[in-house]
């Protein structure tokens, strides 16, 4: 059991390598931008916006540098291609799983030595549950999902799990130099997705105080490293000034809770409620921590967890399976009821608070709910839990209903192996004709259908930042690139996207909203959605998915108009 660890690396990075750029079908626009930033950072050492790559204008959403910053070794191999912009993503994601499992190891090597639990048959249990649970995260589906595409929410698992390792490193052995590099980890995290810039100094401050007693003796190391620390935080939430706080209170639940609770106000009032009590009763900070309640525990719900998953298709993830597998449920109900009749165990007691805290950014965020990207955080604090909770279950399993150890393993690695393989059959079979909508899929492969063209074309705002897709596919000069961009200035105008422009043109590609008669008779090539072209318009190509048109491209050089509908 020592050594499964290596399979299951290899595994885990099958399982996110295979068809990569294929499987999640689409390629958004975010995929786009991190890949085109890379390899403007890779050309240029600046953003596609020609800043330094502290933080990433974008779209005008400031997203977090990590990402770019991790693709450039693989754009600079492999060329700006979608499988080398969601490479780093594939590969991270696996070594999330081996990080996770020796952080595991030194869990158990902190209890060894203490009455709790995890010194009780010290050897078996390690590993056991070391192995296991590094195995249940390897074939996650909600892992697998955010590994495949370039979704920067994924990097978090990774680092924040890095971080506790050589932080948990430190404290068993001694050496400074975890210590140093764990919290170069943590800071490193705080630049991978806006979700972490919340989680990590909560967790980080827990474990501070949890192991107070270590660190106190190397003041000097200790204040040191939080300087380090300090000094990524400070950068993560400088971006703040800049735009990306903006970014934030748009989709804070703060944004609507005044209107909210004015609309319930409005109608208690209506329904015979004195003002004043109707003010009590509905005004927003109630509105506020109602909703926040309500996002919160829907992370903790049966219908995200196994029913329903994911509330959104746009990271990969189906909306009609849950994010663990059913036969996960017991795993969790056992964990439980050890947690209750174990009490205390401090190692434990900091991934109850990192499993606690990661649902909060995603429930103080507007959206249609269960966004897991924006809980992602929580996976490996998840699988020690379920780890645990299979070796209570199989032992009690064992002694108290005299099931021998090999039905124990047949029975448990059938029901993983049909859940896990009716997952496969799903992911690349089922659910890419369902998700590529909401993948945008259509965008970059219309782009790409008319890249290198002599004459004007015309696309679509509709198909969202599209002016990224064509810097994508010809593989555009970011030198020429951040010349057109001097001229957007969206921001100056009050806008919060590019897209918002009225007009916007890169070399000989116009970006608006397309008017057919416009541009019927210019001889220019139009890209855009079916409902922006007049019934009766025969595209030159049309990209779709079951059964429903999602782009057309059309050519004004040629007749456009079937013969039945001139």
């Amino acid at each position: 059991m020592k050594r499964l660890w290596i399979f299951i690396f290899f595994l885990a990075l099958l399982l996110r390598l295979v068809l990569l750029d294929q499987h999640p079908r689409g390629f958004t626009p975010d995929e786009a931008s991190f890949g085109y930033d890379a390899y403007s950072i890779l050309l240029t050492g600046k953003d596609q916006w020609g800043n330094l790559p502290f933080f990433l204008k974008s779209f005008g959403d400031y997203k977090p540098p990590i990402y770019s910053l991790l693709a450039v070794p693989s754009i600079a191999l492999f060329g700006l291609t979608v499988f080398s912009v969601r490479l780093p993503n594939a590969i991270i994601g696996s070594m999330a799983v081996i990080v996770f499992y020796f952080l595991i190891l030194e869990i158990f090597e902190y209890e060894k030595g203490r009455k709790s639990w995890f010194g009780d048959e010290f050897s078996r249990k390690k590993y056991f549950v070391g192995t296991l649970a590094s195995f249940l995260l390897a074939i996650s589906p909600w892992h697998i999902a955010l590994s495949r595409g370039a979704f920067e929410s994924n990097l978090t698992t990774f680092f924040m799990t890095l971080g506790i390792y050589l932080f948990t490193k430190f404290i068993n052995a001694g050496n400074r130099a975890y210590l140093f590099t764990s919290f170069i980890a943590f800071g490193i995290n705080l630049l991978t997705y806006h979700s972490a810039k919340f989680v990590t100094p909560a967790v980080v401050a827990t474990a501070i105080l949890l192991f107070r007693e270590p660190l106190l003796k190397i003041k000097k190391d200790f204040f040191i490293s939080i300087s380090i620390f300090v000094m990524f935080l400070s950068l993560a939430f400088g971006t703040f000034f800049v735009g990306a706080g903006r970014r934030v209170f748009d989709v804070s639940i703060a944004n609507i809770s005044v209107g909210g609770a004015s609309v319930d106000r409005t109608r208690a009032i209506k329904n015979g409620l004195d003002a004043t009590a109707a003010r009590i009763f509905h005004n927003k900070y109630q509105f506020f921590v109602k909703s926040f309640l309500s996002n919160y525990l829907s992370y903790l719900s049966p219908q995200f967890m196994f029913t329903r998953g994911a509330g959104e298709r746009t990271y990969g993830m189906s909306d009609d399976r849950g994010v663990f597998y059913w036969f996960e449920l017991p795993l969790m109900i056992s964990f439980v009821v050890w947690l209750i009749r174990t009490g205390w165990v401090r190692a434990i007691f900091l991934f109850l608070i990192w499993f606690l805290l990661s649902p909060i950014p995603a429930s103080l965020a507007l959206g249609p709910g269960f966004a897991a990207n924006r809980a992602a955080v929580m996976l490996p604090s998840v699988y020690l839990f379920l780890a645990i909770g299979a070796y209570e279950l199989s032992v009690w399993c064992l002694r108290r209903l005299g099931i021998g150890l090999k039905l124990i393993i047949f029975l448990g690695g059938s029901f993983v192996f049909i859940f896990f393989f009716a997952f496969v059959e799903n992911y690349f079979f089922v659910a890419p004709s369902k998700i590529a909508k909401d993948m945008l899929y259509g965008n970059f492969e219309a782009v790409k259908y008319v890249s290198s063209q002599d004459r004007t074309v015309v696309v679509s705002t509709k198909l969202s930042e599209p002016h990224i897709y064509v810097a994508f596919v010809e593989a555009l000069d970011p030198r020429v690139y951040q010349e057109y961009t001097k001229e957007w200035r969206f921001d100056e105008s009050g806008l919060g996207w590019v897209d918002q422009l009225s007009s916007y043109r890169l070399g000989n590609y116009i970006f608006e909203s397309v008017t057919y008669d416009k541009w019927k008779n210019s001889g220019a090539i139009i890209v855009g959605r079916p409902e922006e072209f007049p019934p009766g318009v025969v595209p030159l190509k049309k990209f779709s998915s079951e059964g429903v048109d999602l782009v057309y491209v059309v050519d004004t050089l040629i007749s456009n108009y079937a013969s039945d509908s001139r």
